[in-house]
């Protein structure tokens, strides 16, 4: 009874080393290469399995791994297809023990006559953000029972904890990624935004620059015509006066031509005024353009 009692006791020491290994192993990982590394070299020391098979659904995508002969595979596509003894276990949840072996499972990994009394276990585990289904392929020669239960849900557990971390990271950096791409976007717009206002406050000092100057042109010409057109008018008024203290003989005689001289005067000052006016006004449409 002693013999047993230490056989057992020696049995699971060995067992929480495997695991201890395993676990620290895991922990260390930092991507999905090295956890498929850790598992391939570690998990055979805890269970025996001919496969041994794990999807983490989620609702944006799956995460599915395989271990066989030696060999793992794993594939993160949120399209990948699951089996439909995997599907019936995320629906109801009832665990699976059966001799049925779908061929699929067994495609590319393990040939169905070199499998002795095969069976085929299957369980749905329910965590905070996923579903985590754990199919294993056992048979005569690789042998697992209930008593591998207990250690294969530490193994799951360990394993989905260090997949949520390594998903989380890579969700963050994606994040990251796109936060970084759009405040590029928005500097660069904001770049644009500067160098346009620039150009436009540019463009007003400019505009703001030529209509003063032409209000200045134009006020220039306006108090020399002005002056030009006074002096010739204000005699003309001056005659118009005197000819209401002159005879008629005397206006015509002395006061007319005087008149005349006057308004030819005043017609050739009012022709260089216009003609003055039309050189300003083709000058400042030059300049617009």
């Amino acid at each position: 009874m002693q013999d047993i009692s230490s056989n057992i006791s020696q049995l699971y020491r060995i067992t929480y080393e495997a695991y201890s290994k395993f676990a620290n192993g895991i922990n260390r990982c930092s991507n999905l290469e090295e956890i498929a590394n850790v598992c391939k070299t570690n998990l055979k020391y805890l269970i025996n399995f001919r496969i041994l098979r794990m999807c983490i659904i989620r609702e944006e995508d799956n995460f599915i791994v395989e271990q066989f002969s030696g060999n793992i595979w794993y594939d993160f596509e949120s399209e990948t297809e699951i089996f439909t003894y995997e599907r019936d276990l995320k629906e109801t949840g009832i665990p699976l023990l059966t001799g049925s072996i779908p061929d699929k499972l067994l495609e590319n990994k393990v040939e169905r006559s070199d499998l002795f009394d095969p069976v085929l276990w299957g369980w749905s585990f329910d965590k905070t953000d996923s579903k985590v289904i754990v199919s294993l392929l056992a048979d005569q020669q690789m042998t697992f029972s209930v008593g591998d239960i207990d250690i294969l849900k530490l193994v799951v557990d360990c394993i989905q904890s260090k997949l949520n971390e390594i998903y989380i990271k890579k969700q963050l950096a994606i994040q990251n990624k796109n936060l970084t791409e759009a405040y590029e976007t928005i500097k660069l717009k904001n770049v644009q935004i500067e160098t346009i206002v620039k150009n436009q406050q540019q463009t007003i000092t400019k505009r703001t620059e030529s209509i003063a100057e032409k209000n200045k042109k134009l006020l220039h010409i306006s108090a020399l015509n002005a002056h030009n057109v006074r002096e010739p008018l204000s005699r003309i008024q001056g005659i118009v006066q005197l000819a209401e203290l002159v005879d008629t003989e005397t206006f015509k005689s002395e006061m007319m031509p005087k008149l005349e001289s006057t308004v030819n005067e005043l017609d050739e000052v009012l022709h260089e005024v216009v003609e003055m006016a039309s050189k300003e006004i083709v000058a400042l449409k030059a300049e617009e353009l």
